[in-house]
């Protein structure tokens, strides 16, 4: 295989280390404030759904932007879903958003189908941490067939994560996707990684009373279809996501391992 069929993995320097992490609180800067440009002081649904369109669109152009040229293909295809078995973290406009496609563009034979295999995906994972979630090997809800079901509204998690190698995605499937286990295109994990914080950084100080934390795809979805009016509620401080936060690892001190 030539070398420019292989990723790009060769060691990073210090200097390229310090401008990769100035790169990305760049970003980060940058959208955390067009957050908090784009909403007004008392915002509607429709500005959530603004904000997310835009830091998806930010997310891509970015990485289109700083994607190096000689960068090989990833492996990731249409059909390809070995990394669609784990938690993944999402904020409350990505919840509302997903809500509103599956009311707004599935036919109501296929919204109920699919909203119930979230609630029962939801009764056997509410609480997991990614370790655990990983060992029950189920598939995300919106799986269906091998193709995605809400592709044009996935989280930004889902949207960054890729893959150079495909048996490393399926070895996370059956194990579980520890640190590092899979290398990702830098670019795409640079852009998306910090315009998701610099989305949170914005939400958290145009909306202080909204409830910001990190939240589990599976629960939140199910949180937000479950309140008819979530995104008002959520919007002036309503707890709508009890429960349905991402769950971190417990930490192991020294002295019990």
């Amino acid at each position: 295989m030539s070398d420019r069929n292989r990723p790009i993995i060769d060691p990073v320097t210090d200097e390229q280390r310090h401008k990769e992490e100035a790169l990305s609180r760049q970003i980060r800067d940058v959208e955390s404030a067009t957050v908090r440009e784009m909403l007004p002081q008392t915002p509607t649904p429709a500005d959530l759904v603004t904000v997310i369109e835009n830091a998806s669109g930010f997310a891509e152009a970015t990485t289109k932007k700083y994607r190096h040229p000689d960068s090989p293909p990833v492996a990731c295809k249409e059909g390809c879903y070995w990394c669609c078995y784990q938690n993944v973290m999402i904020s409350a406009p990505e919840a509302f958003r997903i809500v509103r496609f599956l009311r707004n563009n599935m036919e109501d034979g296929i919204r109920d189908d699919v909203v119930g295999r979230l609630r029962k995906l939801d009764c056997k994972t509410r609480g997991s941490t990614s370790s655990s979630r990983a060992k029950l090997r189920l598939p995300c809800a919106f799986l269906h067939d091998g193709r995605c079901m809400i592709y044009p509204v996935r989280p930004l998690a889902c949207a960054e994560f890729t893959s150079y190698n495909v048996q490393d995605c399926k070895r996370g499937q059956r194990i579980g996707f520890e640190c590092d286990s899979v290398i990702h295109e830098k670019a795409r994990l640079i852009a998306y990684g910090a315009i998701s914080r610099g989305m949170f950084d914005g939400l958290r100080e145009a909306l202080p009373t909204s409830d910001n934390s990190p939240l589990e795809l599976t629960a939140a979805v199910v949180a937000a279809l479950d309140n008819v009016d979530g995104e008002t509620e959520w919007i002036h401080g309503g707890d709508i996501f009890s429960g349905a936060h991402l769950v971190a690892e417990p930490t192991v001190s020294p002295s019990s391992r």
